[in-house]
């Protein structure tokens, strides 16, 4: 008996320290399509479907299948989508510190509350993106050899596994990972992006049901009202005051901007309340009652969207509000101008070779592109030194438009310089080839007029001398020694032309060296052709002579 009440002990404790662990996220759905499933991280087998009403613990998994998606909410306001064939963990056990870890497929993320305080991460294989009041879209390909990140709005902060390299990401950026391989940022088309997830995000507010719409309208507004309150309460503590730092106007443009976030998210909600309305009320059998009652609601959508938009203009003022910073700050104005000047400087060399590129520089001497080549890598260097000055103002004025313009600028030029550098890369062409083919061309000419009075003497053998045939014979096979000396030289010079042309095959441009190169081929190989023709009669003419001798002869 006792080895059973012990045994009952044992068990009873299992299963009470699995009650214990199994916690709640505080994650729900905010709308489910297709088939979602979920289960805890303990037992891969314990799928279930996934419901509106379910609770999800901590460390769930949710996975979306083909042609499913779903939408979650977190407590603190943030947002999560997941498009079909997706597959997360959910990890928001602390209140400040809440991670979902991407297995497979791609989430759109809101965070829209934490303004202050907290942290929300997405964790992939490859990286794990930190975000702070920023709408992202995160994505990891089955084998989670790749990891990409959006920042739609905002920016975002990311972390490399693999060398714990911190990338910050900026809004209209993407940054592609993959093993192995040196972190890639491109540029994003934001608006082409959104529409990406325009099915999944405006499922947002389907869920709500028509009787549930007078209390969701209030308590949006009432949430967008008491947190505007207090991004206006700090906004009017610092226009009261003389001067403030760059960090603390900075941070009150990026309260405005998570603020922005909330009603981005709530005009989704209100679109997808109104849509079902109207279609409610264009039933051919709803009656006059039901018409008052669903009318009634679209005025309380219409009247919240006027006073969404009225926050929404009052947030963009204060996100672009010029503050009057410390002095510590407005020194950097001074040093900014010095490294303006230095850019200016800059460009207005790069312009000269810029023109003459976009006139095409066909036809220019090598001496030119590769003087336009070295002025250009100066100037490359030049800029790495400026971009080095602008960004270390930057870290002084996060804030400051004009180094951020001017940091963008000189990103540009760096790029445009490489463009440059790739066209106008050329492969000399020496001097001595020139000179080579030139005499050639030279021997080439003489070897004509020697040939026409070869012919000439050729054609004035008399045919009623006896040795007529002799004599022709022997002027045919001086003509041909001589032919066949001018066919080496001619190989000789199409050997070297087409390592010429070989080597300058991938060149954009063509030089004038190239082009003097190409002139003297075309005139010895014209003058060959010729040769080549009188070759093949004397040839002709020397077989018959042969014969005609073999008869002498005997």
């Amino acid at each position: 008996m006792k080895r059973v009440g012990l045994l009952a002990f044992v068990v009873l404790f299992i299963l009470t320290a699995c009650i214990v662990q199994a916690k709640d996220s505080g994650v729900r759905f905010s709308d489910l399509s297709g088939e979602v499933l979920v289960r805890p991280d303990e037992d891969r087998l314990a799928w279930e479907f996934a419901e509106m009403e379910m609770i999800l613990n901590v460390m769930d998994h949710i996975q979306t299948k083909k042609d499913a998606s779903a939408i979650l909410s977190l407590t603190d306001m943030t947002t999560f989508v997941m498009k079909p064939e997706s597959e997360i963990i959910l990890n928001t056990e602390s209140e400040k510190e809440n991670k979902i870890e991407l297995l497979a497929g791609k989430v759109w993320v809101n965070v829209k509350k934490m303004v202050k305080d907290g942290t929300m991460n997405v964790e992939m294989s490859q990286a794990v993106a930190g975000i702070k009041g920023t709408n992202i879209t995160c994505s990891s390909n089955q084998d989670g050899s790749e990891n990409r990140v959006q920042v739609l709005r905002g920016v975002a902060s990311i972390m490399i596994r693999e060398s714990n390299e911190q990338i910050e990401l900026a809004e209209g950026e993407e940054l592609v990972v993959k093993k192995g391989v040196k972190p890639e940022k491109v540029e994003i088309n934001v608006e082409q992006e959104q529409k990406v997830w325009e099915d999944q995000t405006s499922k947002l507010g389907q869920s709500i049901q028509m009787n549930e719409i007078p209390e969701t309208i209030k308590n949006l507004i009432e949430n967008e009202r008491s947190e505007y309150a207090k991004i206006k309460s700090s906004f009017e503590k610092l226009i009261g005051m003389e001067k403030i730092t760059a960090e603390e106007a900075a941070e009150i443009a990026r309260d405005a901007e998570r603020f922005i976030g909330i009603i981005l998210e709530d005009n989704l909600i209100l679109a997808s309340m109104r849509k079902k309305v109207e279609a409610a009320i264009s039933l051919p059998d709803v009656n006059a009652n039901d018409k008052i009652v669903l009318a009634g609601y679209l005025r309380q959508i219409a009247e919240a969207s006027t006073t969404i938009l009225g926050f929404q203009s009052e947030a963009v003022k204060i996100m672009r509000y010029q503050f009057k910073l410390s002095a510590l700050y407005e020194d950097v104005s001074t040093e900014l101008e010095m490294v303006l000047g230095e850019f200016t400087s800059v460009t207005a060399e790069i312009d000269g070779i810029k023109t003459e590129v976009s006139n095409n520089p066909n036809g220019k001497s090598q001496d030119w592109f590769l003087e336009a080549i070295d002025i250009l890598q100066d100037k490359l260097h030049d800029l790495e030194e400026q971009m080095a000055k602008a960004q270390a103002l930057l870290e002084k004025n996060p804030t400051d438009v004009n180094t951020q313009n001017l940091i963008k600028q000189i990103s540009d030029m760096e790029t445009l310089i490489g463009s440059m550098l790739k066209d106008l890369a050329i492969v000399e062409i020496s001097p001595s080839t020139i000179t080579e083919l030139n005499q050639i061309d030279d021997l080439l000419s003489d070897q004509m007029v020697a040939l026409q009075n070869e012919i000439t003497a050729y054609n004035s053998i008399s045919a009623s001398t006896s040795d007529v045939a002799e004599r022709r014979l022997q002027s045919s096979l001086k003509i041909m020694d001589n032919y066949a000396r001018v066919r080496r030289n001619y190989l000789s010079a199409q050997r070297l032309y087409d390592l010429v042309m070989r080597a300058t095959q991938g060149a954009k441009y063509k030089t004038s060296e190239q082009g003097e190169a190409e002139a003297l081929w075309q005139n010895i190989s014209d003058r060959f052709q010729q040769l080549g023709i009188v070759a093949n009669e004397l040839q002709s003419n020397i077989e018959s002579l042969e014969s005609q001798l073999r008869q002498w002869l005997k």
